[in-house]
């Protein structure tokens, strides 16, 4: 069976380097939340989400004040998601390194505001 696709193409603006910058910057603190997270819940062996928040949630807010809370929040879901499959793979020997490496992030909701950065 095919699976027919339809693509659009929509044009806008060209974008200035220091709007273009801002999801740069924040996929690289987003990349950070989560290794740190994924690292600290593969040494205390913490597998839910809730319990990963529980734990740290505050310290990594406190962290990244700049960051909304919400990707805060989605790091940790994001971080939960991997390390329980990983421990999976541990556990069943299919593992090779000691923790999972964290090598692709996405960022979900990012909006940029255009107000004053076009002019």
């Amino acid at each position: 069976m095919t699976r027919v696709t339809r693509t659009v193409i929509v044009k806008s603006v060209k974008l200035l380097r220091k709007v273009f910058r801002v999801p740069v910057e924040l996929e690289g603190l987003y990349h950070n939340m989560v290794e740190q997270l994924v690292h600290y819940a593969v040494r205390n062996n913490v597998k839910g989400f809730t319990r990963l928040k529980a734990l740290k949630y505050r310290e990594i807010r406190n962290l990244y004040p700049q960051i909304p809370s919400h990707y805060v929040y989605t790091a940790c879901q994001d971080a939960s998601t991997r390390v329980k499959s990983f421990l999976r793979f541990k556990k069943l020997g299919l593992a090779k390194r000691d923790y999972p490496e964290v090598r692709k992030v996405s960022i979900y909701g990012l909006t940029i505001t255009y107000g004053n950065l076009m002019d």
